[in-house]
């Protein structure tokens, strides 16, 4: 429970900032739902985005990233929002990358356009969860 109200902290400081962001909100649910003990990683084990992406053509939100973990291991993680903006039918799935480092060539950097600057916002947002 204290790792989301640092979420919930950090993500009411990028309010009307340069870091604001349509989807941040959305990204912050996907956060927020990570499990440790079920996934491998929880929020508080991630340690930078290596890239991010956002679905628009589906009628629901969707996106995810590979982020570098504080232990160096990488993970994949895609959210969907579903029907219900969050509600029972969202879901998010958590893959670890168990190479060294992801590669362009790996699965998890398929079929998406990779976001430079929700790469960056994503960033920032985890610095100020880490400085909550």
């Amino acid at each position: 429970m204290i790792m989301v109200s640092k979420l919930l902290v950090a993500r009411r400081s990028l309010k009307d900032t340069e870091w604001d962001g349509a989807y941040l909100d959305h990204f912050v649910e996907v956060i927020s739902r990570l499990d440790a003990r079920r996934h491998g990683f929880g929020a508080a084990d991630l340690g930078a985005i290596q890239a991010a992406w956002t679905d628009t053509d589906k009628a629901a939100w969707a996106g995810g990233f590979v982020a570098k973990l504080q232990d160096g291991r990488f993970g994949h993680v895609i959210g969907d929002a579903g029907a219900d903006h969050w509600g029972d039918d969202a879901h998010i799935e958590v893959t670890l990358i168990v190479r060294e480092e992801p590669s362009t060539e790996t699965q998890y950097w398929q079929a998406h356009v990779w976001d430079e600057d929700l790469t960056r916002q994503l960033n920032e947002f985890l610095r100020r969860v880490t400085n909550c």
